[in-house]
């Protein structure tokens, strides 16, 4: 890897600032998660296009929990810094706040990382020429937190190959809750080289998985978390978007649902696996407070096993939101924060 530019952690610290309208909102008025999904992405990738000088995809997208609600009105100000640069790779990071204007208030409502790819017109790793290199105390500790992020990955990584023709049907809990949707990629929902933004993508799959938990609640959902999420593949404008959606674990007030994400070419119907989530959305009352939800009875055995699973990965949601909430990590924030002020 050759370094022509060098940048630390803070100078390559980015922030973008949205406004909650109606169109954005809930029945109730809260965000679609959705497009909090779609303002992040959209903000990591102008963050990583900035430090590569060259067009980025998503690759992969770390548990993302919302410990907050956000609503009509509300503004959010996302803000993305780079912690790592390899070969053609990117690590990045993020915290999201929401400012309530009448009150003044700022929380904290997600931290998350990325990974992005730089790429050349052929969606081919393209070498960076940038380092990004720490300086400072606060900074080292950022780098090393990508490092672990990386090595902790790899064996997700070691997977992709397999991974992208897996294109057997997702097991749901139950077919009746399942749904399978298509779009197809326009040009207006795509970024550089003619492919699909990601932010997009995520945004149609919060969308989905929504209707899917809605069904089964009876109520109005809000997205409360996004598991970890790996691209296998990209996908070009033309090509036909195929979602399955299925619950895959039900709690006391919220639903997991499943979303399986395959591309299909128009002409030959061939299929690749591009990505598989798992979002867990929150049931509201009429008050707009979490409501109980009926639960799952399971039957045969292989749904015994996939609430099993479903509630390791609950568990493992449960341990971050508690981390987001803790004092320690909360004047870690605001640490960073008052860091970034001051390189924004």
């Amino acid at each position: 890897m050759t370094c022509r530019r060098t940048l630390t952690p803070l100078e390559t610290a980015f922030q973008m600032v949205r406004q909650v309208n109606p169109p954005h909102a809930n029945p109730l008025g809260v965000l679609h998660g959705g497009y909090m999904l779609e303002w992040i992405i959209d903000a990591a990738t102008i963050t990583a296009m900035r430090v590569a000088r060259s067009y980025t995809l998503l690759a992969c997208m770390e548990d993302m929990v919302f410990i907050s609600p956000v609503r009509v009105g509300d503004t959010v100000t996302i803000t993305t810094w780079v912690e790592y640069t390899g070969r053609s790779s990117m690590e990045l990071s993020l915290i999201v706040e929401t400012e309530n204007p009448m009150r003044g208030e700022r929380v904290l409502t997600t931290y998350s990382s990325l990974t992005m790819v730089s790429v050349d017109e052929n969606l081919k790793p393209k070498p960076l020429d940038v380092c990004v290199e720490p300086r400072l105390e606060l900074e080292r500790e950022l780098y090393a937190r990508a490092l672990e992020r990386r090595e902790a990955r790899r064996p997700r990584i070691e997977r992709r190959r397999e991974a992208v023709n897996d294109t057997s049907p997702p097991r749901f809990l139950s077919e009746e809750y399942s749904i399978t949707s298509y779009f197809i990629v326009n040009p207006e929902s795509s970024i550089g080289y003619n492919v699909l933004h990601a932010g997009k993508l995520l945004r149609v799959l919060d969308e989905v998985a929504a209707i899917v938990a809605s069904r089964y609640t009876g109520n109005v959902v809000v997205t409360g978390s996004v598991n970890a999420t790996d691209f296998y593949s990209p996908i070009r404008v033309g090509e036909v978007v195929e979602v399955r959606a299925g619950i895959s674990y039900v709690g006391v007030r919220s639903v997991e649902v499943l979303a399986k994400v395959l591309v299909r070419n128009p002409l030959t119907w061939e299929a690749r696996h591009a990505a598989t989530s798992y979002f867990t959305f929150v049931s509201l009352g009429a008050d707009g407070r979490s409501v109980p939800v009926r639960g799952f009875k399971p039957v045969e055995e292989w749904q015994y096993e996939l609430l099993k699973e479903g509630f390791s990965r609950k568990v493992r949601r449960d341990k971050l939101i508690s981390m987001l909430k803790s004092g320690e990590f909360q004047g870690w924030v605001r640490r960073l924060r008052d860091s970034f002020a001051r390189s924004v």
